[in-house]
Order: structure tokens, then sequence, then C-alpha cells
């Protein structure tokens, strides 16, 4: 298993959450209000994964959100989202969104249908099931799985580190 990114803490005033602890698996966690301090963390978080030496798989849980970011945030995320379309596809397996909503969650599968992602991109209703799509993306790449990302899926422990 690759090593894991070193991801610091959020800086005073950021509520995104970044969690490498199930590496190869990666949780990005929104805050209720995302700022551009959040993007710029955010930002930072993505080049540390970006630059391990091994594939990763990406759980973005929008859950806390309480309404979609402004145009310029959007603009500023799709700005660094296609300036790293290269990498995105080297080094990321898929990342599955959690959208609560069925009418959200179909809109933005429609949108990528339209936009493709780099890698595979899929909304999911919840964080079992955008685990287990995720745990089986990593496994599909040959890689180890840790046992707490299989229990985060809601499946049986196939892996035998921790």
């Amino acid at each position: 298993m690759g090593e894991t990114p070193r991801i610091g803490a959020p800086p005073a005033g950021v509520g995104l959450q970044f969690d490498v602890s199930l590496w190869p698996l990666s949780l990005m966690t929104m805050p209720p209000v995302l700022t551009a301090a959040d993007i710029e963390y955010m930002q930072e978080c993505y080049e540390l994964v970006f630059a391990a030496p091994v594939r990763h798989a990406l759980i973005v849980d929008t859950t806390t959100l309480d309404g979609v970011p402004d145009a310029t945030k959007r603009r500023q995320m799709k700005a660094f989202e296609d300036s790293r379309r290269l990498v995105i596809r080297e080094k990321n397996i898929g990342s599955a969104i959690i959208i609560q909503s069925a009418v959200v969650r179909g809109a933005y599968t429609a949108l990528r249908w339209i936009s493709p992602q780099p890698a595979p991109n899929r909304a999911f209703p919840n964080l079992r099931e955008a685990a287990a799509w995720c745990v089986q993306g990593i496994e599909e790449d040959g890689q180890i799985v840790p046992i707490a990302a299989y229990r985060l899926a809601g499946l049986g422990e196939r892996s035998t580190t921790g």
C-alpha cells in the first residue's frame, strides 16, 4: 500500500474536512457554507493527494451544505479541476459524491453526462453506498483496502490490513 499523504488540520476558519485515514480512500466533508478559504484548503489537499505514489478513491460528502456555492466559487473550483484533468485521470480511481436529494442527485448525474469528468464520478444518496462503490474501485485497481473502509461501506472484511 502506498504512503498516505500528510494532510494537516484545516486552518482556523476553515470548515471543510479532508480525511485520508482510510487511504487510499479519502473523505472530504463540505462545511455548511463553503468559503474561499475552504476552497483554498481543498485545493491544497488535492495537490497532496495527487502527489501520492498510488491512486485513490474520493468520497465528497455534501450532506452538511446549506446551499449551492455561489457562481464565483463554482468557477474557481471548475478552473482548478480543468487545470488538473490529466493528473485526475491518472491518480483518481473514482469520486463518489453524496447528495441526499433524489432530484438534485438526478440533476448532478445529467450534468456529468453533458460534462464528463476525467475519472469515474457518481452520485449516491448516502455514505455507505458511496463507500461501497469506492472500495470496489480500489479493489479493482489492485490495491489493499483498509478494514475500516470495508466497515464504512457495510461490507464484510475482505482484507488483511487494518
